[in-house]
């Protein structure tokens, strides 16, 4: 009886093997990708136009876009920070502000689309504050799903202002269909979780069911739906006695999307080229959109985009080049402070305290 019982216990951790590796194999494809994209699109580029641009950043310059984005980094906390607190596990703004820096840090840094820093913040949450593992997820689960909600609304927006006001490469009359079909999903979810009709457990369970039905017997799927059904219960709840915190969330996404549109408009006014509306429109569309391709932090895409864009616009390519390194440089900089935090907070002790004596 043991011998097949061994066998039987090596097998999933050797197929749990296989899949890390497969997984870590395709993110460095993808990041490899993304290097080979970025280096083909500026082998070809005038820097002799650049260079003049960048010039006129001098320390006053950096300063100032160093300073916005400080201010920036608690405006596109605030509504995680409000999250938190409306479930009842609130945290100073400093230190959510730190833990937002930190898990996005890992995101961008980590070969692949976009993950990997959530994890981080939910335990962040649980080693440093007890906060219970379903309040934390749930905090930033909607902190996420309202951020993509808020991006695809604004970005179709965006999309259909450029189609009704100007005749230029991103218009089309398909923009509107564009702004419905891309945040109703969205929409239908938030609908179904404040609904009490528990969207994601019921989802995991099918794929249970599934599983079942093909001899896959995988047991993981049970607890699972039952965290993420409790997790559904306290989203409900928040948004039927908290909707006046729930709505001051998306304001906050508003404002941060402002705050986005300033700082373009700065960086370009810094260049020496400051944009009209529509063309500062077309800008952020683009750069924006480059960062949800799979590639990780949008290498090659964004490298890309920005100088067709600005010289589709009639500001030249050296503007879109100029501005891509600006954003990638500021990246960089808040991505390793992020991740020194990461590795602050990783190798500290762990200090956990009662939700109740958290301050806010």
């Amino acid at each position: 009886m043991t011998p097949p019982l061994t066998s039987s216990r090596q097998e999933p951790s050797q197929s749990s093997a296989a899949g890390r590796w497969s997984s870590a194999r395709w993110r460095w494809l993808l990041a490899a990708l993304g290097l080979a994209l970025a280096w083909h699109a500026w082998r070809g580029v005038a820097w002799s136009n650049v260079w003049p641009l960048l010039n006129r950043l001098g320390l006053s310059a950096l300063a100032i876009l160093l300073g916005l984005n400080l201010l920036m980094l608690p405006l596109m906390t605030a509504r995680w920070w409000l999250l938190l607190r409306t479930l009842g596990a609130p945290v100073r703004m400093g230190v959510a502000c730190a833990y937002r820096l930190a898990a996005n840090a890992v995101s961008y840094l980590t070969p692949g689309p976009h993950f990997g820093g959530e994890p981080l913040a939910v335990l962040l949450l649980r080693r440093r504050h007890g906060i219970p593992a379903v309040r934390a997820a749930t905090s930033v689960a909607l902190d996420r799903l309202l951020e993509l909600l808020a991006s695809v609304v604004v970005l179709m927006l965006c999309l259909l202002h450029l189609a009704v006001v100007r005749s230029d490469p991103l218009s089309g009359r398909t923009s509107l269909p564009l702004v419905i079909g891309a945040s109703l999903p969205i929409v239908l979810i938030l609908a179904a979780l404040f609904t009490g009709r528990r969207p994601l457990s019921r989802s995991v369970m099918l794929f249970k069911t599934l599983g079942d039905g093909w001899g896959h017997h995988c047991h993981f799927f049970q607890p699972l739906a039952k965290t993420i059904a409790q997790a559904e219960a306290m989203a409900e709840s928040l948004f039927r006695g908290r909707r006046g915190q729930f709505l001051l969330a998306n304001f906050f996404s508003l404002f941060h999307w402002i705050g986005v549109f300033c700082e373009y408009w700065l960086m370009s006014a810094l260049l020496g080229r400051p944009l009209t509306f529509w063309q500062l429109t077309t800008v952020v569309v683009v750069a924006r959109l480059a960062f949800f391709t799979p590639l990780p932090a949008g290498i090659g895409v964004l490298e890309s985009a920005l100088p067709w864009a600005t010289a589709a616009i009639g500001q030249g390519s050296a503007l879109g080049v100029g501005l891509c390194i600006i954003i990638r440089l500021r990246d960089l900089l808040f991505s390793l402070a992020g991740l020194g935090l990461t590795l602050r907070y990783l190798t500290s002790r762990p200090q956990a305290v009662i939700i109740n004596n958290t301050q806010g």
